[in-house]
């Protein structure tokens, strides 16, 4: 989408915000009783405005529409969000926003990328797409952090909307190659042999059942002048590109939408995006673990035992939970190489949508600091979380098997927890776990786009990496 600062009084659709009148280089180009129209329309109508919504009516041969000014960012992001969705309503490619206050166009510009994002790679869709938009205040730095941030987002998005027989993990390990040239990454893939020989033993026994080559994608943004005080960020995504469950098999209804449980690695790699496109003075790595969870004469079975990266062994008790054991040992792995914080996200448990439903995302973490840091993220990119805490003794179930851990207890009460538990016994650094279970991906439209992938927390990733 282009996105230009001033006004185009041509635009297809014209949203007048708050009472500000017409500036003089749009509304030289509108007939006057155009200009008029609007500002009394805007007068009589505002007062009966809730935040974050238009009113619609019709100015000779253009569309209008009015709304209240937005007072805070989450109000400006709802505001852009309603234009997209007008603006798709009434077929209209351009649009022109008159009237916001300079420290909100960012905040709009980003919600209105957002909204007007549709999947339509399987579907010829025949509704005009929204092509351009412009803002009479915003700046140029507005609009690169607003397009950079949607990109990501976006990107995230068509990788979780994407069925498995379109990407499977070496499918996921080329698009991670165009993202890198692109962007000015460095990038490292080893496929399953490499990992079995580099002792990844819990990534290789999930992968062992695949039909497709596992990838494990390792991702680094160095900056070209970094901090007085350096830090290393590690972003571990779960990219379980089909979970099938193993041999432990979901039932049908709960297969269905598998495709998204790699939400997590699409999440990083939407997030190294962005860093490498706001250039923070921090490095900042991605190490993404993607394969499949197949049935198959290889696959892992209920009962094997597994050495972790770290030495580890792991008892096999249920393969639908595999999550955590990719996760061990990227985790495992981004500790050792030296990272100041590791951060995980992943579509981990069902236990998490009971406990939080769809919106919050669980957060779990070793470290107050950067805990805090993590909610600060949320809060700025409105992709919200709830802590949870880790309950030391709810991991003894864990450690009554025959080997030193096993991956489940297969009782469901605490679910979330357990995993955070297990995961947090493959982590030597400062430490926090995302479970989006059930943001990654949406059945109805959601506030920030329409049904599908959401793209959940490729912004509040970014957004954390690239903190002071």
């Amino acid at each position: 989408m282009e996105l230009k600062s001033g006004v185009d009084a041509r635009a297809a659709l014209l949203v007048m915000v708050g009472e500000t009148g017409l500036p003089s280089t749009g509304g030289a180009e509108l007939e006057a009783a155009t200009e008029h129209l609007l500002s009394e329309g805007a007068a009589r109508l505002l007062p009966n405005l809730a935040p974050g919504t238009l009113e619609l009516m019709r100015l000779g041969q253009q569309d209008a529409a009015v709304a209240k000014a937005p007072t805070s960012a989450a109000e400006a992001r709802r505001l852009g969000v309603a234009v997209a969705r007008c603006a798709r309503t009434i077929r209209a490619a351009s649009v022109s926003v008159l009237g916001l206050e300079p420290e909100f166009a960012g905040e709009v510009a980003l919600g209105v990328q957002l909204g007007a994002y549709r999947f339509a790679r399987y579907k010829a869709d025949e509704t005009p797409e929204l092509d351009r938009l412009s803002i009479d205040t915003l700046s140029e730095d507005a609009a690169r952090r607003s397009s950079s941030l949607a990109s990501g987002v976006q990107l995230a998005r068509d990788l979780v909307n994407t069925p498995y027989n379109h990407l499977h993990a070496q499918d996921f390990s080329a698009v991670a190659r165009t993202v890198a040239e692109a962007a000015g990454l460095q990038i490292e893939v080893w496929g399953q042999a490499e990992c079995e020989q580099r002792g990844m033993g819990l990534f290789a026994a999930v992968g062992q059942g695949s039909a497709d080559e596992p990838q494990f994608i390792q991702l680094t943004y160095r900056p070209a002048q970094p901090s007085a005080q350096p830090r290393i960020t590690a972003l571990v995504g779960k990219g379980v590109m089909f979970d099938s469950g193993g041999y432990s098999l979901k039932p049908a209804g709960g297969m269905y939408g598998m495709k998204g449980d790699m939400g997590g690695a699409a999440a990083v790699l939407g997030a190294m995006q962005i860093v490498a496109a706001l250039r923070p003075p921090h490095e900042v790595r991605a190490y993404i673990a993607a394969t499949d969870n197949a049935v198959s004469g290889t696959a892992m079975r209920p009962g094997d035992i597994f050495s972790a990266l770290n030495g580890k062994r792991v008892e096999v008790t249920n393969t639908d939970s595999e999550g955590r054991l990719i996760l061990a040992d990227a985790l495992t792995l981004a500790s050792q190489a030296g990272a100041d914080e590791v951060i995980d996200i992943a579509t981990l448990t069902g236990a998490k949508v009971t406990a939080l439903g769809n919106d919050l995302a669980a957060l779990f973490s070793n470290d107050r600091a950067l805990a805090e840091a993590v909610r600060a993220a949320s809060d700025s990119t409105q992709e919200a979380v709830w802590e949870l805490p880790l309950h030391t003794p709810y991991l003894e179930s864990y450690r009554s098997g025959v080997a030193e851990l096993k991956n489940s207890d297969m009782v469901p009460a605490g679910g979330s927890v357990k995993a955070a538990l297990f995961l947090q016994e493959f982590v030597t650094s400062p430490w926090a776990h995302l479970d989006i279970a059930g943001n990654a991906l949406r059945e109805q439209d959601h506030p920030f786009g329409p049904a599908g992938a959401t793209g959940y927390g490729a912004m509040l990733l970014a957004e954390l990496a690239a903190r002071p």
